[in-house]
């Protein structure tokens, strides 16, 4: 073990170039500073040794339990060789965010050979969310008086996770603009709010399932603006109410066995044939 860890620390400065590992363990190839050409016609990519990727101890590396490595083409990261100077068994300890002066040359080496990164330049790397950019803007519905995007961030309180796809997790400490939102690439989102409320948009359907019972309390109130047709299915309904008014407009309404108690029910129209009704 002496000897395979090497008698010496060795360090290393690289860029990621290749993150497919075909054995699926997270590894990815690195070109290092010192030790690897720029020039890809004398060490290309696939030359390049697999690096392993040290993980951090909230996940346990073990039987899928933890978080994947989210190291891209064309990320900067720091490391040790763990067979010393021999340099063939590089270990990634970590990732390096810098300010990008030029797009990704894919003729040569310490770039991403696909060109997609880093996306701009002249600008730090880190998230345009954690540094006050407002990237993910929405629009408040009107309709129900939704409150407007509460976004205030401020360097260094917001701690952003954004995917490659553009899915993000926002966890915002802010001060007085504390927020937690996530949202998927397509626009579909929740978002609570620095005083506790919930905007949830969803861009296409919702489907939810509760396998046993469901209680809704509001100490407020509600209000339910549908768009198009309303079914509504029950084994047994009761409703009851102070005070109240059911308006409906054109079309039939046909009831059986229900009573009214203490109420009246006018049907001035006759309508579906029914006489006006009488309190019982």
């Amino acid at each position: 073990m002496k000897n395979f860890i090497g008698t010496e620390t060795v360090w290393f400065l690289g860029v990621v170039e290749d993150i497919n590992d075909p054995s699926q363990l997270g590894r990815v190839r690195v070109r290092c500073y010192g030790w690897h050409t720029e020039d890809k016609g004398q060490i290309s990519t696939d030359s390049l040794p697999w690096a392993i990727v040290v993980n951090p101890t909230t996940g346990a590396s073990v039987s899928g339990l933890g978080e994947t490595q989210g190291l891209l083409q064309g990320s900067w990261v720091f490391g040790i060789f763990i067979d010393g100077t021999r340099a063939q068994e590089p270990m990634i300890l970590g990732s390096i965010a810098g300010a990008p002066s030029a797009l990704p040359d894919t003729l040569i080496g310490f770039n991403d050979p696909d060109g997609e990164y880093p996306t701009y330049i002249d600008e730090s790397d880190i998230n345009r969310l954690a540094r006050g950019t407002q990237t993910k803007s929405y629009t408040p519905d009107s309709s129900i008086g939704e409150p407007d995007d509460p976004y205030n961030a401020q360097y260094p309180f917001n701690r952003v996770m954004e995917s490659r796809s553009g899915h993000v997790k926002e966890y915002d400490d802010t001060p007085d603009s504390e927020r937690i939102r996530e949202l998927h690439k397509s626009g579909t989102f929740y978002q609570v709010h620095p005083d506790g409320s919930i905007s949830t948009h969803i861009v296409r359907d919702r489907y939810t399932v509760v396998a046993n019972d469901d209680s809704i309390h509001v100490k407020g109130n509600v209000k339910i603006l549908v768009d198009g047709d309303v079914d509504f299915d029950c084994s047994d309904l009761n409703i009851n109410a102070e005070t109240g008014t059911i308006t409906i407009g054109s079309g039939d309404v046909v009831a059986s066995g229900i009573s009214l108690t203490g109420h009246t029910h006018t049907d001035p129209a006759g309508i579906a044939g029914n006489e006006t009704s009488t309190p019982n």
